[in-house]
Protein backbone atom coordinates (compact mmCIF):
# COMPACT_ATOMS: atom_id res chain seq x y z
CA UNK A 1 0.00 0.00 0.00
CA UNK A 2 1.20 3.42 -1.02
CA UNK A 3 0.52 7.25 -0.02
CA UNK A 4 -0.13 9.30 -2.86
CA UNK A 5 1.06 12.87 -2.47
CA UNK A 6 1.17 16.16 -4.94
CA UNK A 7 3.61 18.93 -5.69
CA UNK A 8 3.69 21.76 -7.81
CA UNK A 9 6.78 23.35 -9.26
CA UNK A 10 8.33 24.54 -11.94
CA UNK A 11 8.57 22.96 -15.21
CA UNK A 12 12.15 23.47 -15.55
CA UNK A 13 13.01 21.43 -12.52
CA UNK A 14 11.06 18.11 -13.19
CA UNK A 15 14.70 15.99 -13.01
CA UNK A 16 14.62 17.04 -9.53
CA UNK A 17 11.40 16.66 -8.01
CA UNK A 18 12.47 13.83 -5.08
CA UNK A 19 15.93 15.88 -4.49
CA UNK A 20 14.85 18.29 -1.78
CA UNK A 21 16.96 21.04 -4.50
CA UNK A 22 14.84 24.16 -4.15
CA UNK A 23 14.41 23.98 -0.15
CA UNK A 24 17.98 23.37 0.41
CA UNK A 25 19.44 26.25 -1.73
CA UNK A 26 16.68 28.63 -0.43
CA UNK A 27 15.55 27.10 3.09
CA UNK A 28 12.08 26.78 3.79
CA UNK A 29 9.95 26.60 6.92
CA UNK A 30 10.29 24.00 8.16
CA UNK A 31 13.92 23.51 6.53
CA UNK A 32 17.24 25.64 7.02
CA UNK A 33 19.21 26.51 3.73
CA UNK A 34 21.41 23.52 2.88
CA UNK A 35 18.97 20.71 4.28
CA UNK A 36 16.85 19.41 1.50
CA UNK A 37 13.22 18.57 1.76
CA UNK A 38 10.25 18.50 -0.47
CA UNK A 39 7.38 19.90 0.49
CA UNK A 40 4.44 18.12 -0.73
CA UNK A 41 0.98 17.89 0.04
CA UNK A 42 -2.05 15.66 0.65
CA UNK A 43 -4.44 17.45 -2.39
CA UNK A 44 -3.26 19.57 -5.25
CA UNK A 45 -5.51 22.60 -3.92
CA UNK A 46 -2.87 22.80 -0.90
CA UNK A 47 -0.23 22.38 -3.44
CA UNK A 48 -1.39 25.12 -4.97
CA UNK A 49 -2.90 27.65 -2.13
CA UNK A 50 1.07 27.15 -0.47
CA UNK A 51 2.80 27.98 -3.87
CA UNK A 52 0.92 31.09 -4.10
CA UNK A 53 1.79 32.42 -0.75
CA UNK A 54 5.44 31.93 -1.63
CA UNK A 55 5.06 34.09 -4.72
CA UNK A 56 5.71 37.62 -2.98
CA UNK A 57 3.74 39.81 -5.34
CA UNK A 58 3.98 37.63 -8.48
CA UNK A 59 1.52 38.12 -10.56
CA UNK A 60 0.10 34.58 -11.72
CA UNK A 61 0.43 35.63 -15.10
CA UNK A 62 4.24 35.80 -14.89
CA UNK A 63 5.06 32.72 -13.86
CA UNK A 64 6.82 30.39 -15.33
CA UNK A 65 5.08 26.88 -16.55
CA UNK A 66 3.97 24.94 -13.81
CA UNK A 67 3.65 21.31 -13.37
CA UNK A 68 1.23 19.17 -10.76
CA UNK A 69 3.35 15.69 -9.84
CA UNK A 70 1.65 12.65 -9.07
CA UNK A 71 3.98 10.91 -6.13
CA UNK A 72 4.29 7.34 -4.59
CA UNK A 73 5.75 7.37 -0.96
CA UNK A 74 5.40 3.86 1.25
CA UNK A 75 2.75 3.56 3.64
CA UNK A 76 4.64 2.91 6.62
CA UNK A 77 7.10 5.80 6.26
CA UNK A 78 4.56 8.75 7.32
CA UNK A 79 4.68 9.89 10.72
CA UNK A 80 1.62 12.33 11.32
CA UNK A 81 2.13 15.10 14.05
CA UNK A 82 -1.10 17.09 15.07
CA UNK A 83 -1.15 20.84 16.07
CA UNK A 84 -1.21 20.40 19.74
CA UNK A 85 2.96 18.64 18.60
CA UNK A 86 3.68 20.88 17.10
CA UNK A 87 5.45 24.17 18.78
CA UNK A 88 3.73 27.26 19.48
CA UNK A 89 3.39 29.99 17.02
CA UNK A 90 4.28 26.93 14.12
CA UNK A 91 1.15 28.74 11.82
CA UNK A 92 2.74 32.49 12.54
CA UNK A 93 3.93 34.20 9.62
CA UNK A 94 6.30 35.82 11.96
CA UNK A 95 7.70 32.99 13.40
CA UNK A 96 11.85 32.79 13.31
CA UNK A 97 11.76 29.77 10.35
CA UNK A 98 15.09 28.47 12.07
CA UNK A 99 12.76 27.43 15.49
CA UNK A 100 10.53 25.41 13.27
CA UNK A 101 13.33 24.01 10.95
CA UNK A 102 15.42 22.77 14.24
CA UNK A 103 11.76 21.58 15.54
CA UNK A 104 11.15 19.28 12.28
CA UNK A 105 15.07 18.04 12.12
CA UNK A 106 14.62 16.73 15.27
CA UNK A 107 11.24 15.03 14.34
CA UNK A 108 13.13 13.25 11.58
CA UNK A 109 16.01 11.92 13.80
CA UNK A 110 13.60 10.91 16.66
CA UNK A 111 11.15 8.78 14.23
CA UNK A 112 13.58 7.88 11.68
CA UNK A 113 10.71 8.28 9.36
CA UNK A 114 11.28 9.05 5.35
CA UNK A 115 8.13 11.57 5.93
CA UNK A 116 6.21 13.95 8.03
CA UNK A 117 3.06 14.73 7.32
CA UNK A 118 1.55 18.20 9.04
CA UNK A 119 -1.30 20.87 9.30
CA UNK A 120 -0.85 23.89 7.02
CA UNK A 121 0.13 26.99 8.15
CA UNK A 122 -2.38 28.80 6.04
CA UNK A 123 -5.22 26.85 6.55
CA UNK A 124 -4.76 25.17 9.64
CA UNK A 125 -8.45 23.73 10.21
CA UNK A 126 -8.00 21.52 6.53
CA UNK A 127 -8.01 17.62 6.72
CA UNK A 128 -5.31 18.54 3.75
CA UNK A 129 -1.61 17.56 5.31
CA UNK A 130 1.70 19.07 4.24
CA UNK A 131 3.85 16.00 3.83
CA UNK A 132 7.43 16.42 4.08
CA UNK A 133 10.10 14.18 2.53
CA UNK A 134 13.19 13.74 3.91
CA UNK A 135 15.65 13.00 0.77
CA UNK A 136 18.51 11.63 2.54
CA UNK A 137 16.47 8.89 3.98
CA UNK A 138 17.30 5.28 3.10
CA UNK A 139 13.78 4.78 1.84
CA UNK A 140 13.74 7.62 -0.38
CA UNK A 141 14.89 5.18 -2.95
CA UNK A 142 10.97 3.42 -2.76
CA UNK A 143 9.26 6.67 -3.45
CA UNK A 144 8.49 7.26 -7.42
CA UNK A 145 6.83 9.92 -9.61
CA UNK A 146 3.71 8.45 -10.84
CA UNK A 147 2.89 11.51 -13.14
CA UNK A 148 3.55 14.97 -13.80
CA UNK A 149 1.10 17.07 -15.80
CA UNK A 150 1.13 20.76 -16.98
CA UNK A 151 -0.63 23.08 -13.98
CA UNK A 152 -2.52 25.24 -16.01
CA UNK A 153 -4.46 28.54 -14.06
CA UNK A 154 -7.78 29.10 -14.65
CA UNK A 155 -8.28 32.35 -16.26
CA UNK A 156 -11.05 33.22 -14.13
CA UNK A 157 -8.36 34.00 -11.20
CA UNK A 158 -8.68 37.59 -9.44
CA UNK A 159 -7.58 40.45 -11.61
CA UNK A 160 -5.15 41.06 -8.74
CA UNK A 161 -3.52 37.73 -8.52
Amino acid sequence: MAHIVYRIQTDSNRNSILDGVGAQLRGGRWNVRGRPLVYTATTPELCFLDYMVHLDGTPLTDLPPLILCTISIPDNAVQSLDVTQLPAGWNNPHITPTALARFMDQQFRHFQTLCIAIPSAVVPLSPSRHVLIDPLHSLRSQCSVLSIDPYFIDPRRPANS
